[in-house]
């Protein structure tokens, strides 16, 4: 049976549905259900405690509520795919705990199998917690679980499952090697809010603390061990939808092996290397991946708000951020579209049908009450737009398609056109209903922008205010250019108003943006009612480098692109041997209030920096060496964290030291450090 597994995981394309995978990151070990049926999932979580615990949050659940800086979550192995290897040490309760997951092929009979195994100097309770959820309101829920004790583990169903097929649990559990009395297992039978049963600590919390009754009918069912000094407790679970498994699966370990140098394979073929920094940052990417359903908080009413979407997305952060962000995703699968093309068109398709009608996609989406519990005020608003990141993505899908994935994509650009129509209205500058070749962040605040990505980066000088943004200008132009790219495939008569429109942009971000002192592109800053106000803004830092990483500078216009090489390359305007600050170090805002995007070092913009640089202009005297450098410098701050302080974080170098900051651990964007170490751009 082993050596048929073996060959079915290794041969058999990803599951076409994506029904189970790790997708509530922002628990700290979970297998839940992509349930396209009901949207009402089953989820099997790991949970643990001391009995010493006074609280509800002293029992570890979720990432948010927890100080990854001293407990450590490291990811061995995530591929997206069918592959989990994730230990968590905690000193504050003495215990590891490494824990397994594998996904097998639709041909077998087992689904998947995942396996923990608990080491502790102390005495802690581990928990596997299986509940039924409900997403979607007007699926209404009534399954609930029921087990069977067997001398060599235990047996969990689902009842009255009219609509899906019957889902089975099978645990088995080892202390130092040998099965337990199950009898004396502790399994305990609860009933909470179907539409609240996302968090079963509640449930178990009460019934620890207050000795509430056990439900006859549970929709949450908890498998309690107790794991004491110097014992080795594995727990493991088979879980199947055709057949009840009968026994221990005990080539899980060498399967996982298996798979493991399959995966090493498969790295070093797409990117070249098998640099360790790289691999487990592509790891902690996928650790990322989340399903989600629900509605969506908006500031006015809008069809896609009041609608329940469901996304297949990464996420930033386990710890800050466990939702879909807009232009996060596109980074995302700047990496994810290289190894797992059905995840990221997936998610490509997931985000752009979230979509209103009249073509704007919602900025964060956390669709449910589950991931509105970490951020209950976050309310949508219509006029914030993102950059339109996920062009980078159809770009590469498109280098060597199949005719699937041509076929996909086709279905979906009527809505990216749409997009684009939407983009443009709320983002450019208009006059006399024409479109005048400028465009700014619209939003509701004149001195920073959320939707432009760059949060706090000032956008304004004492009364003047932006008139034209240099970032936007060139986000336009990419638009533009990668919307053309899928019309000539998809829609040829709309390439010539494309090509017109990017022309425009580039000839006035050069005649109006570019600042004769230092030869860069800026914002332009103007006083209100004040019409011949119009100066260059005195803020330099990453929205300046945005037309050179989107390629939208000349390659023959050399006196440009070797102004900005002597900016980058000036420790008193933004470069360290860390990497490019955010803000240039003298302006008056660096380091100021949040100082998040006031000097901070951020990866993804200068991701962007290397790639217009080795795309564009590699042969333009001084580009190769700045390139070397900067890649070199990056490389260095982002590995060198890593294999110190066990984690990638948000940004780096916020107290002027190199270090890490922000949070961590940081899934999200920072994982381009492995298309930096590989030179994929």
């Amino acid at each position: 049976m082993f050596i048929f597994l073996i060959q079915l995981v290794l041969c058999t394309e990803f599951d076409d549905d994506m029904r189970w995978g790790t997708y509530k990151p922002q628990l700290i070990h979970a297998i839940s259900q992509r349930n396209l049926k009901t949207y009402n999932p089953i989820t099997a979580a790991l949970l643990y405690y001391n009995p010493n615990f006074t609280k509800i949050q002293d029992i570890v659940y979720k990432v948010p509520e927890l100080d990854t800086e001293n407990i450590k979550f490291k990811i061995h192995n995530h591929n997206g795919k069918n592959l989990n290897v994730q230990e968590i040490n905690d000193p504050y309760r003495n215990v590891t705990i490494i824990s397994k997951w594998i996904k097998f092929p639709k041909e077998a009979k087992i689904n998947w199998v995942d396996q923990s195994e608990v080491i502790t100097k102390s005495k802690v309770n581990v928990l596997y917690a299986f509940t039924i959820e409900q997403f979607n309101p007007s699926e209404f829920e009534d399954r609930y679980f029921n087990y069977t004790l067997y001398q060599n583990g235990i047996h969990i169903w689902t009842q009255k499952e009219d609509y899906t097929s019957v889902e089975g649990f099978f645990i088995n559990i080892l202390i130092n090697g040998t099965q337990p009395d199950y009898s004396k297992i502790q399994i305990i039978k609860l009933f909470q809010g179907y539409d609240v049963n996302w968090d079963a600590r509640h449930g178990l919390f009460k019934f620890l603390k207050d000795n509430t009754k056990e439900a006859e009918y549970p929709n949450l069912i908890l498998i309690n061990v107790n794991a004491s000094l110097g014992n080795d407790v594995v727990i493991q679970i088979q879980q199947s939808s055709k057949f009840q498994p009968q026994e221990y699966f005990r080539d899980f370990d060498l399967l996982i092996t298996t798979l493991q140098n399959r995966d090493r394979i498969l790295f070093k073929k797409i990117f070249g290397n098998q640099n360790e920094c790289a691999r487990a940052s592509l790891a902690n990417l996928m650790q990322g991946l989340q399903f989600t359903y629900g509605d969506l908080l908006c500031t006015v009413k809008r069809e896609n708000c009041i609608d329940r979407k469901g996304i297949l997305t990464h996420t930033p952060s386990r710890l800050g951020f466990p939702r879909p962000f807009l232009w996060d995703e596109g980074f995302h699968n700047i990496v994810a579209c290289r190894i797992n093309s059905d995840n990221c068109l997936q998610s490509l398709i997931d985000w752009v049908n979230t979509m209103s009608s009249d073509g704007w996609i919602p900025r964060e989406q956390p669709r449910n009450d589950e991931l509105r519990s970490y951020i209950p005020f976050l309310y949508e608003d219509p006029r914030e737009s993102n950059p339109p990141t996920f062009f980078f993505d159809f770009e590469f899908l498109l280098r060597n398609p199949t005719n699937e994935v041509i076929a996909r994509i086709g279905l979906i650009y009527p809505k990216l056109k749409l997009w684009y129509k939407s983009w443009f209205k709320t983002q450019a500058v208009y006059e006399n209903n024409h479109f005048t070749g400028n465009l700014k962040w619209w939003g509701p605040d004149e001195r920073s922008n959320l939707g432009s990505g760059l949060d706090d980066w000032p956008r304004s000088f004492k009364d003047y205010v932006s008139k034209y943004n240099i970032d936007a200008q060139a986000w336009g132009y990419f638009f533009c250019q990668e919307m053309s790219r899928l019309a000539m495939l998809y829609d040829p008569e709309f390439v010539d108003q494309l090509e017109f429109r990017k022309n425009l942009i580039k000839l006035n971000t050069k005649i109006y943006m570019q600042d004769p002192n230092d030869g860069l592109f800026k914002d332009i800053l103007y006083l209100k009612n004040q019409l011949d106000s119009e100066i260059f803004s005195p803020h330099r830092g990453y929205p300046n480098l945005i037309p050179i990483g989107l390629g939208m500078v000349d390659k023959s216009d050399v006196n440009t692109i070797k102004q900005y090489l002597k900016f980058m390359s000036d420790p008193q305007a933004i470069w360290t041997k860390y990497g490019l600050r955010s803000l240039e170090v003298t302006n008056e805002y660096f380091g100021v209030g949040s100082n998040y995007w006031r000097g901070p070092l951020w990866i993804n913009i200068q991701y962007l920096v290397l790639r217009g640089l080795k795309t564009y202009y590699w042969d333009v005297d001084g580009v190769q060496d700045f390139y070397y450098k900067l890649r070199k410098a990056l490389t260095d701050t982002v590995c060198n964290q890593y294999e110190s302080r066990g984690y990638f974080y948000e940004h780096y170098n916020q107290d002027l030291d190199g270090q890490g900051k922000g949070n961590r651990p940081f899934n999200g964007w920072t994982s381009l450090i492995t298309m930096i170490i590989s030179e994929q751009y």
